[in-house]
């Protein structure tokens, strides 16, 4: 089975699954991509795992000239993009892909419904009106979709429930739409050394953006140490973080960034992750806690939620909820019993999110909705 992604960018948190799918179709994956490096996010690192060969960069004056010929010299293999439009000339690419009757694969993580879900803080009319654009875009995405693909439709990999129930909500039927997440490998880290303090150490790691709601944190932090320090917030990430800390909030503290690469060995040194953000398609640094143990705080609109779910790993908690935030820190900071059945809970899921286990759920959704082979799949989180 030949396999090609198509996307603006490549991470590690699509590589990592990607590189264990290449193992059990027996063949690599071609990367067609928009640009070499994000903004976002670097893909230096992963250039070194998928071999230069693999990677077509689409070129300006040539795009679609290019595009058009990876379509036809893989007319027989899975066409996966990532996002409807995250490049909106790939959606073009994607159309196409869908009238020739290609087998396409759609990666759709959940659209922002709120004005500051956004990769940087705009303003406010600003964020509303684009906010109000992708409601009425995606309104006509199904019928778009439908009449395209003439009958082949494609398979949807919805990333989080949240993304299940927006497509629902814009027509896409229940036998497109595929659960779907991220999935990193678990590394050998030596845990940080722990000062053994009574207080609960807490970790935040994100930009400093509204979006990722390190300012509800803070202000469930000032009521839970009101008298008395119970709990420790470390805070890392990149930003204007002089507009969240402010020095005057006790037991918090900033400590600047790190690279991506030692997200678990950072995480590891803490009792407790606290997720807070306002939207968040899925939030691979709860994968990054539960791999080694860290149980985690999210909140209702962080897509990586459903890891928490039911497998006592973690706890959610309503988006913006500053009250209710606290009174789960103040519990769990005199309550380390239950803490502790969190992280025992955290050894079980961990197992069930490893890229290998990803590769093999998606290549049976890739069987059963192209092929027509074997029941319908079941994610194993």
């Amino acid at each position: 089975m030949k396999i090609v992604f198509w996307g603006k960018y490549i991470d590690t948190y699509l590589t990592d699954t990607l590189l264990r799918l290449e193992e059990l179709v027996g063949e690599p994956v071609r990367y067609a991509l928009v640009e070499e490096s994000f903004t976002r996010r670097d893909v230096a690192a992963d250039r070194a795992v998928v071999n230069s060969s693999q990677v077509v960069i689409l070129k300006q004056g040539r795009f679609f000239k290019q595009s058009n010929r990876i379509l036809q010299e893989n007319r027989e293999a899975m066409h996966v993009f990532l996002s409807f439009w995250g490049d909106k000339r790939l959606f073009r690419v994607l159309l196409r892909a869908l009238w020739c009757r290609q087998q396409v694969a759609v990666i759709f993580e959940p659209y922002a419904s709120v004005p500051v879900g956004y990769w940087r803080d705009e303003g406010q009319l600003h964020s509303q009106l684009k906010v109000w654009g992708r409601r009425f875009a995606y309104r006509g995405l199904w019928p778009l979709t439908r009449l395209f693909s003439r009958g082949k439709l494609p398979c949807v990999l919805a990333v989080s429930p949240l993304a299940e129930q927006q497509l629902r909500c814009i027509g896409f039927r229940d036998e497109v739409i595929y659960p779907f997440g991220y999935f990193v490998e678990r590394k050998s880290v030596e845990p940080a050394a722990v000062d053994g303090a009574k207080a609960l150490r807490v970790v935040f790691s994100g930009s400093f953006i509204k979006r990722k709601g390190a300012d509800i944190l803070i202000a469930a932090i000032r009521r839970v140490n009101g008298t008395k320090i119970n709990v420790l917030l470390d805070l890392y990430g990149p930003g204007q973080v002089q507009r969240f800390v402010t020095g005057d909030v006790p037991g918090v503290c900033y400590r600047g960034t790190y690279p991506q690469a030692d997200a678990q060995q950072v995480i590891s040194g803490y009792d407790l992750l606290v997720v807070p953000s306002r939207h968040e398609g899925w939030g691979l640094v709860v994968n990054e806690a539960l791999m080694q143990g860290v149980p985690v705080l999210a909140s209702d609109r962080v897509g990586a939620g459903c890891l928490l779910d039911h497998s006592g790993a973690g706890i959610i908690f309503r988006s913006g909820d500053i009250a209710g935030l606290s009174t789960l820190l103040t519990e769990l900071a005199s309550n380390r019993a239950r803490l502790n059945e969190m992280v025992v809970a955290c050894t079980r899921v961990r197992e069930r999110i490893t890229p290998a286990l990803g590769a093999d759920y998606l290549k049976q959704v890739i069987d059963h909705h192209f092929g027509g082979t074997g029941d319908r799949p079941k994610p194993g989180w």
